[in-house]
C-alpha cells in the first residue's frame, strides 16, 4: 500500500515536506516583511521629504520677511539722513517779519557765499526749501519799485 518506501519513507517524505513548507512559508513571511519594512521606509521617506519641503518653504518666507526687513532699514536709514540733512540746512535761516508776512531768511554767518534769499514760511515749515521770487503786481508798480509781491512757486502763497 505504501509502496516501494514504505510507512518509515512516507514519513520522512512528509517530513520533508512539512520542512520545505515551513523554509517557504518563512521565506514568504520574510519577503513579506522586507515589503512592508520597504514600504514603511517608503513613508518614512515620504515623510521626510514633506518635512524638508515644509522646512524649505518656512525658509523662503524667513528670507523674504528678512529682505523687505532690510529694505525697510534702508528706508528708515534713508529718511534719517534726510531729516539730519534738513535739521542742519534749517539751521542756517532764521524767521523774520517780510512784506506782509514772514519769511525765513539766510543767517548772513551761515551763506557760505551763497546770495542772500528769502524761503516760504509754509513751505519751510514741511520741510522744503522753496524761494520766494520777487514778483511787481503791475507795470506802475515795477516801474516805480513800489507793491512788490513775493510768490512762492511752491505753493503758490504770496507775501
Amino acid at each position: 500500500m505504501f509502496g516501494f518506501y514504505g510507512q518509515g519513507a512516507r514519513n520522512k517524505l512528509g517530513a520533508s515536506e512539512m520542512v520545505a513548507e515551513a523554509i517557504s512559508g518563512l521565506s514568504a513571511l520574510k519577503s513579506a516583511f522586507d515589503i512592508a519594512k520597504g514600504l514603511k521606509d517608503i513613508d518614512n521617506a515620504a515623510r521626510r521629504n514633506a518635512a524638508v519641503i515644509e522646512l524649505q518653504e518656512k525658509i523662503l518666507t524667513a528670507q523674504a520677511a528678512q529682505a523687505d526687513l532690510a529694505e525697510r532699514v534702508r528706508d528708515l536709514e534713508a529718511k534719517v539722513t534726510s531729516f539730519e540733512t534738513w535739521e542742519r540746512e534749517k539751521q542756517r535761516y532764521e524767521l523774520k517779519p517780510f512784506g506782509t508776512g514772514v519769511a525765513y531768511f539766510l543767517k548772513p554767518e551761515m551763506s557760505n557765499g551763497e546770495a542772500t534769499h528769502q524761503l516760504c514760511a509754509n513751505c519751510f515749515a514741511r520741510g522744503k526749501k522753496s524761494f520766494l521770487a520777487k514778483h511787481p503786481t503791475n507795470a506802475a508798480s515795477q516801474a516805480l519799485g513800489t507793491n512788490r509781491t513775493y510768490d512762492c512757486s511752491d505753493c503758490k502763497a504770496k507775501i
